[in-house]
């Protein structure tokens, strides 16, 4: 099984993997960047080749993604799809999902996704983060590890929710939105803002 991206995110994409049974031997990591083959921790484990992709992929299709940008989710996605991939997604044995999605998304460690969410394709559920009841994730959007997405809240196509920022209940954050690192987001906000603060204010307006 191949991990897209061989950094800090792979890191742990690949605890967990090992957690859920998984035979290391089985785990290698692909990354447009050569240098990861001689920099990265498991270096030997690095394709970086194109048709080292492509070959891994006739012996066992599968990948998940090993980066947190959602940029980088979408465009690994894409090309290790147009590869011959098959896109998985994870959740860790401490996750809770109740939401009942099956789509391909991410729940790392103590991960929670409850009732009647929505769960967008490639969505990055990251370790504490929480996503309560009835609430909307975007395509490929990361919630940052410790965040909470309060009941009903909707979440854009590609957003970024820093660690520890609160979205309030029933706020809606349009597509490509950064919240900064502990915002609490109280109001709605367009596409295409970095917003921060408590409460969370656009950028350049404190």
């Amino acid at each position: 099984m191949i991990i897209a991206g061989a950094g800090g995110h792979g890191l742990e994409v690949y605890s967990v993997l090992l957690s859920l049974g998984l035979d290391s031997d089985k785990l290698f990591f692909f990354d447009d960047d050569a240098s990861k083959r001689e920099n990265f921790t498991f270096g030997k484990k690095v394709l970086t080749e194109d048709q080292e992709l492509r070959d891994s992929f006739i012996t066992n299709p599968n990948f998940c993604l090993g980066v947190g940008n959602p940029v980088f989710r979408k465009s690994l996605k894409v090309k290790l799809t147009n590869s011959g991939g098959i896109h998985l997604g994870i959740l860790a044995k401490t996750a809770i999902n109740q939401s009942g999605s099956n789509t391909r998304s991410d729940l790392m460690e103590f991960a929670f996704c409850g009732p009647e969410v929505k769960l967008g394709e490639g969505v990055l559920i990251n370790t504490r983060a929480h996503v309560h009841h009835e609430c909307e994730i975007g395509d490929f959007a990361e919630i940052g590890p410790g965040a909470i997405v309060l009941g009903g809240a909707k979440v854009g196509a590609m957003c970024r929710i820093g660690a520890g920022a609160v979205i309030l209940p029933g706020v809606i954050l349009g597509e490509n939105v950064i919240v900064g690192a502990g915002a609490v987001v109280t109001k709605n906000t367009a596409e295409n803002q970095t917003i921060i603060g408590v409460p969370a204010v656009r950028l350049g307006n404190k």
